[in-house]
């Protein structure tokens, strides 16, 4: 439902858990790359402490006052969108002796975190600007210590046009140091004017009732824009290939495929039973082919993007072995394309995706991020209708979603046989 305009909320009543757990993200397309860095520090910034919690202990001091209520901020990027998220996740009322309203007590602690940070005129509190700063310098460091995370990263930049799509959704550290205390501040009001703003709920909560506790935040109007969501480009004439040497232990073999299917496609299941009959399961032919019976890799995995129309495969291999594993990889994906599929591992694979959504349907961080995606996207999927539409696909659709899959880049972290 519309709260006001650019505010949206989306319950997901349950009476399976004892929490409640309540997720406001604001979402915006950015202009400037380096954005994506400052959304990271700022989510670090407003996580930590506020006006009245002026220290991390003081924080956490009142997260168990809410009967050990758990709190976090996270940046996450769909296509061309970025969202700055607040979670919080609290015991239900109806589970507490007395009379609490520890839902409205919620509601005011996520007011005095989200709209009361620390800001002295027109900056962000010096000491706790320069403590966060610091230390998403050291995290955005460390990150090429993760070989896996930095061949992907590297691939990724190989594959995509638009800068902005090249950073990792978390930021680079390149782009730190030009942060300061007064430009975080002014980011923060910009933010808090113009992003649209959704909050989904999960929990045992009735409409009435999370509307009243919600009507003391301090949401303004803002102009409800159609978000640029879904990022596309046009394919390559030629693979973009890049080699780097490194001694580590494995080396890491990565591809880029464009795949141009998005979150709204109708072919989006025959996508998803595609990618899990490539590469998305131990079922698949890529773990089969490459890791199990030639073993020529230590993992072998592919995956893909809706939100990007990107698809991708990861591999650890031996260097020695990258002609051979390239040529695998091409095979089964030519097998599929030609629609040379086994019916009975296409059974397996749908039994298995089938039982997975449901099984993780139990999870209230799974109703939150479908919440989402659905407020994000417009459209909403029952899981009555995810299920029917894995079982539907063919083999038929399968080879032809499959056939839309071209590579465009390829990297390679070369352990030299380190």
């Amino acid at each position: 439902m519309k709260i006001m305009d650019g505010v949206n909320l989306t319950l997901k009543p349950t009476k399976k858990y004892k929490t409640n757990r309540i997720l406001v993200s604001f979402t915006t397309n950015i202009t400037d790359p380096s954005e994506i860095t400052a959304r990271t520090l700022l989510a670090d910034l407003l996580e930590s402490t506020s006006v009245h919690f002026t220290t991390q202990r003081a924080v956490a001091l009142k997260l168990s006052e809410l009967y050990g209520a758990s709190f976090g901020t996270s940046v996450s990027r769909y296509g061309n969108v970025y969202g700055l998220n607040f979670i919080i996740n609290v015991v239900n009322d109806n589970y507490l002796a007395g009379s609490t309203n520890l839902l409205q007590e919620t509601c005011d602690f996520l007011r005095e975190m989200i709209f009361a940070p620390q800001i002295v005129a027109d900056h962000f509190d010096e000491e706790i600007f320069n403590i966060q700063k610091q230390n998403l310098t050291a995290f955005l460091s460390s990150l090429d210590d993760n070989k896996q995370h930095q061949a992907l990263s590297r691939m990724n930049s190989l594959y995509f046009y638009d800068q902005s799509q090249k950073i990792p959704t978390v930021g680079r550290v390149t782009d730190v140091p030009s942060l300061t205390a007064t430009k975080m501040a002014a980011y923060y009001h910009q933010m808090l004017a113009n992003d649209q703003i959704n909050i989904v709920v999960s929990g045992d909560i009735a409409t009435d009732e999370m509307v009243q506790a919600l009507s003391d935040l301090p949401f303004t109007p803002r102009p409800s824009k159609q978000l640029d969501l879904f990022y596309s480009q046009a394919e390559l004439q030629a693979v973009n290939v890049k080699n780097d040497r490194e001694a580590v232990s494995q080396s890491k073999l990565n591809l880029a495929y464009s795949f141009p299917i998005d979150f709204k496609s109708p072919t989006r299941f025959a996508a998803m039973v595609f990618n899990e009959l490539f590469g998305g399961s131990a079922l698949s032919l890529l773990f089969q082919n490459v890791r199990e019976k030639n073993s020529l890799a230590y993992y072998a995995e592919s995956d893909m993007d809706f939100f990007r129309q990107e698809m991708w495969v990861q591999t650890g291999i031996q260097s020695e072995n990258k002609d051979q594993v390239l040529a695998v990889i091409a095979e089964q994906l030519k097998q599929l394309q030609a629609g040379q599929i086994d019916e009975g591992q296409l059974k397996k694979i749908k039994i298995g995706m089938i039982n997975s959504y449901t099984g993780r349907s139990d999870s209230q961080n799974t109703a939150l991020s479908r919440g989402l995606g659905a407020s994000l996207t417009g459209v909403v999927t029952t899981e009555a209708d995810w299920v029917a539409g894995v079982q539907e696909v063919t083999a038929k659709q399968i080879a032809e979603v499959a056939g839309l899959a071209h590579l465009q880049a390829v990297y390679f972290l070369d352990g030299g046989g380190q």
